[in-house]
């Protein structure tokens, strides 16, 4: 037999596109829903906005669904960033620290380039920008299953990961940065270098946390005495270093703010002994907390994989990036990021999507079990908009 038919890398991918297109069924069959049902069928209610959130002129008509009472979520930013991606119509006035959120430019660009620049077309073309990454981090999760011997199914984890979710429902680039570091992960491990470098800079440009895996493979290849192959690695810190450096020269600046502790997991054991308490009815409330404990033991879960990993010297492509992320999360304390699971769930993201993939080839129920407590408590906030749907349709 000879052809594609016998190409294994041809069959795996038609294997893992049926898995991919189905999650991207999903997300946009709730996004329509919700849309429809929960937001008066006006699609800017994805982006999360907060009553106060200034609107420049330029965009003034545009019919904005407002959540009255919230402080809104980072949706709200890349809504504006896509309007006017390189910082010359004066949307950046409006934005608290634009410095720190323009260098996460590359969804807001390409959908403004999509959009050829018009207002009018640029949210339909975010969205689709948004979840076409989706599709690609359950297509590239879906390879990585499938090369290590389970269920292109396991792509699917990709779907219910704290960055996926933020992304589909708010509208953030942590799911496209995710899916970025889903393709990375493939592609390296593979020794399919190219493809891997040329991820690491789309990744960079996405979330400025991506660095964190352009150093772990810097460092991985010198310990390979891949030299010329570091080299070309670092370099793929280059556009996001030559974009920060004109995102600066147009005067967005932006505070540095102090997220890390020489402690080691003092943030996370803060969180631990000094739970959040919300504004609920005393059950609603033990609910809340219960669950983000349940988020919690996910975290540490990942955590705890990473550190046996490290402990039995595991040492390849994939674990450095883990160790990476693990570092992170080791040393991070801020408050802002520990107290809410929105917080600590997108930007430990890839230290589970990561983890998980190293526990696929031998415990895939390992694998899962961090993403399905995250999602268990993310789940929650989804209970009004989901009953809202319900009363829709019937």
């Amino acid at each position: 037999m000879s052809g594609a038919g016998s190409n294994p890398r041809i069959h795996d991918a038609r294997r893992a596109v049926p898995i991919a297109l189905a999650a991207l069924a999903v997300i946009v069959l709730w996004q329509t829903l919700t849309v429809r049902y929960n937001y008066g069928g006006n699609a800017t209610g994805l982006y999360c906005i907060a009553p106060h959130m200034p609107v420049p002129e330029p965009i003034r008509n545009e019919r904005l669904y407002l959540f009255e009472g919230s402080t809104g979520y980072d949706g709200q930013v890349f809504h504006l960033i896509a309007h006017d991606p390189w910082m010359r119509r004066g949307f950046a006035q409006a934005i608290a620290g634009p410095g720190f959120r323009y260098q996460r430019i590359l969804v807001p660009a390409l959908a403004w380039a999509l959009a050829f620049g018009r207002d009018e077309w640029v949210h339909a073309m975010y969205f689709a920008v948004v979840d076409a990454f989706l599709f690609l981090g359950v297509y590239w999760v879906s390879r990585f299953a499938l090369r290590a011997g389970v269920s292109p199914a396991w792509g699917l984890l990709f779907l219910f990961n704290p960055g996926t979710i933020a992304s589909f429902e708010r509208m953030t680039a942590d799911g496209p940065a995710l899916a970025l570091a889903a393709g990375f992960a493939f592609y390296a491990s593979s020794d399919d270098r190219w493809k891997a470098i040329g991820l690491l800079t789309l990744a960079a440009l996405t979330r400025e946390v991506s660095l964190l895996l352009i150093a772990a493979y810097c460092v991985f290849l010198l310990t390979r005495k891949s030299y010329a192959a570091c080299a070309c690695a670092a370099a793929s810190a280059l556009p996001y270093l030559a974009w920060r450096t004109y995102v600066m020269s147009r005067g967005a600046n932006s505070p540095v703010s102090d997220f890390m502790s020489l402690v080691p997991l003092s943030g996370w054991a803060e969180r631990l002994l000094r739970p959040e308490t919300y504004p609920l009815p005393a059950f609603q409330n033990a609910v809340g907390v219960a669950g983000d404990y349940l988020a919690m033991a996910g975290m540490t879960l990942a955590l705890a994989v990473a550190m046996r990993m490290a402990w039995k010297r595991a040492w390849d492509v994939l674990p450095a990036s883990i160790y990476a992320f693990a570092l992170l999360m080791i040393f991070m304390n801020a408050r802002q990021i520990w107290e809410d699971v929105w917080g600590f769930g997108r930007i430990f993201a890839s230290l589970v999507l990561l983890t998980a993939l190293a526990e696929l080839p031998r415990r895939p129920w390992l694998a899962a079990l961090p993403t399905v407590l995250l999602a268990l408590r993310l789940g929650a906030n989804f209970a009004r908009p989901a009953l809202g749907v319900l009363r829709g349709l019937l």
